[in-house]
């Protein structure tokens, strides 16, 4: 598997959220979760449990196996939900080229990332 697999699981299930038009407030309410929680599994810094991953995948109404399914057939399992996240926000084909590489680095990969991204855009903006 490539990539972080809580980053990966919380795509695939904010894609399956997604599938059915719902929020998270709306998979909070019907699977009695917070939704805090739910945004921290969506953005991969919560470790969900296999309870609370059984309990989604029945408020999805999904076999408990699909939710794992993040990886097979799609290279990363997440370059799919991240296309159309990207498409949604209208960035260039390089834009999208770095989202797709952040989503598989880890927390302190990608505050580095950042980082360095503040210090280039500061300096763009004492040149104009």
């Amino acid at each position: 598997m490539i990539g972080d697999p809580l980053k990966l699981f919380g795509l695939h299930l904010a894609e399956l959220r997604r599938q059915r038009g719902w929020s998270q407030e709306k998979l909070a309410l019907e699977s009695g979760m917070a939704r805090s929680y739910l945004s921290g599994i969506e953005r991969g810094v919560r470790n969900v449990s296999l309870i609370n991953i059984c309990a989604l995948s029945g408020t999805l109404g999904v076999n408990p196996a699909e939710m794992l399914n993040f990886g097979s057939g799609k290279g990363d399992g997440g370059a799919l939900v991240l296309e159309q996240r990207c498409a949604e926000f209208n960035i260039t084909p390089a834009q999208r080229v770095t989202v797709r590489h952040m989503a598989l680095m880890n927390d302190t990969e990608q505050d580095a990332i950042a980082s360095v991204a503040r210090v280039i855009a500061a300096r763009a903006q004492q040149q104009m």
